[in-house]
């Protein structure tokens, strides 16, 4: 009979270990499906194994000698146990043995043996197994089919990681844990929304689209401000239109013009991108400050002596520097963003939102523009993937995912009211694999005899209905899924220039 003891692979343990300190970041993909209680067998890898996780998670997505040996003197036994293993110069031995570009083969021989070892303990005879000619080209996959039927749940533990619940049980908890913790999301700073979707809940996808240039990218900023600004959640921003430029000007303009933000750092002004953007800013008087030039156009003032004449003279400019300061300070740490155009396939999004959420603990995603992948598939069919792959991630890792999409052409000669996931470019079909869909557009001003809108909270009476004002402009936000409620229609006020999106209330037809 074949003894535990024998049935471990040392030499592969420490191969799996030398290539993480290679090259941490394996540990996004791999800490989700390596568990050291299960998969090491030597006690010396499983610690590496272990420590490696902290350190990544919670230190440095670096390694060196300086980062580890730092960590590991931070607890005494810790320490001692790190001296008597072989300090630094273990570590630098095993990733010297590691190929990177062989873990996968490395991951598969460790839970072959790991799967092995699970089975003996509960029972099973692996001798057969273990003595088997072709033993060496077994996959684990390739073992549990050997013994299937037998020993399901030790597949389950081994190979996902992840245990199958009986579904009519903790009926009474359930209930109960709503008294204490009621099922809601994250707060939305839109009142109607906030009540159909129950907030921004962890473990669902929302998509908003809008029409190419309509502001899709714009309304999802007013979120990410909100998030961040107000509730002081960390958010993750992923983009492939916009680049980092562009998302501090559009964040700036949300948080100077919108009256939530207004609120918070005290100061009531209006002021457009475009402005911003070109540097030009009014004095007391109304009138744009230039810098100052010859009558041939070149200046003869310096930069350093505009600006220092601009907070001399404009109350406006120093009201934005002001605000931007307080963006600053309020925002630390709570919005990180990355640049996706040079690789947004399925396996880098996957990759960027697990490291965001292993690393920082972000819970909230959001991604600007959701395009497919389509490296492997038609172009339609890949959207419906890509969209499948972060719906999955947003339960497999307890997050919240938003994604922009852009409506098609033809949406254009169909009314706002009447948008359906048709319109969707590429990928009608993605409706289906999302929690809570938004199509909004703009309503034609010759349209707005049509509509009427209900305020929210009406205190007494029969809700009274309210005409479109002619001098603002409107989109209607159509709520085309909804897996945690029922769907309406909402009406936005909105002003792009200074990208102000307040909900007025509920859309009707007339």
């Amino acid at each position: 009979m074949i003894y535990i003891e024998q049935i471990s692979n040392v030499p592969n343990e420490i191969l799996i270990v030398g290539a993480i300190y290679k090259q941490p970041d394996l540990i996004v993909d791999c800490s989700q499906y390596i568990k050291s209680k299960y998969d090491f067998f030597d006690e010396v890898t499983k610690f590496f194994y272990d420590n490696a996780i902290v350190i990544y998670e919670t230190r440095s997505q670096d390694f060196n000698k300086e980062i580890i040996n730092t960590y590991m003197m931070e607890d005494e036994t810790r320490l001692k146990n790190y001296k008597q293993y072989g300090s630094w110069e273990i570590i630098q031995t095993w990733m010297k043995l590691a190929e990177v570009k062989n873990f996968k083969n490395y991951f598969e021989i460790l839970k072959k043996y790991s799967l092995l070892r699970e089975y003996q303990r509960n029972g099973y005879n692996i001798d057969k197994i273990i003595n088997h000619p072709k033993f060496e080209l077994f996959t684990a996959e390739d073992i549990y089919r050997l013994v299937r039927g037998k020993v399901d749940r030790i597949n389950t533990v081994i190979l996902t990681n992840n245990q199958a619940e009986i579904l009519n049980t903790k009926m009474v908890d359930t209930i109960n844990g709503c008294l204490a913790k009621p099922d809601m999301g994250l707060q939305m700073p839109y009142p109607i929304l906030n009540n159909l979707f129950r907030g921004l809940k962890l473990k669902s996808m929302m998509c908003v689209g809008m029409l190419s240039n309509a502001g899709k990218s714009r309304f999802m900023f007013k979120l990410i401000a909100y998030i961040t600004l107000v509730l002081k959640e960390r958010v993750l921003v992923l983009l492939n239109e916009m680049n980092l430029d562009e998302m501090r000007f559009c964040l700036l303009t949300t948080v100077i013009n919108n009256p939530e933000f207004q609120s918070l750092h005290g100061i009531k002004i209006n002021k457009c991108e475009r402005d911003i953007t070109l540097g030009l800013y009014k004095n007391r008087d109304g009138d744009y400050i230039y810098r100052q030039t010859n009558e041939w156009g070149d200046f003869t003032e310096s930069v350093e002596e505009y600006r220092q004449r601009l907070i001399k003279e404009s109350d406006e400019y120093n009201q934005v520097i002001q605000i931007a300061k307080w963006i600053e300070d309020e925002t630390q740490g709570l919005i990180f963003a990355k640049d996706m155009k040079a690789s947004y396939d399925d396996k880098s999004l996957e990759f960027e939102i697990r490291k965001a959420r292993i690393t920082q603990g972000i819970k909230y995603i959001f991604y600007d523009t959701l395009k497919s992948d389509e490296n492997n598939i038609g172009e339609w069919a890949a959207l419906k993937a890509t969209t499948t792959k972060l719906s999955e991630l947003t339960d497999t890792l307890n997050v919240f995912i938003y994604g922009s999409i852009q409506l098609t052409d033809d949406a254009n000669d169909i009314p706002a009211d009447q948008l359906t996931s048709s319109q969707i470019a590429n990928a009608k079909q993605l409706k289906h694999v999302l929690h809570t869909l938004i199509l909004a557009k703009e309503i034609e001003k010759r349209d707005y005899k049509k509509y009427v809108y209900i305020k929210p909270n009406s205190d007494w009476g029969k809700p009274a209905t309210h005409e479109l004002d002619e001098n603002k402009r409107y989109y209607i936000a159509v709520v085309d899924k909804n897996r945690f409620g029922e769907r309406k229609r909402v009406l936005f006020e909105v002003d792009l220039n200074l990208n102000t999106w307040i909900e007025v209330g509920e859309v009707l037809r007339k």
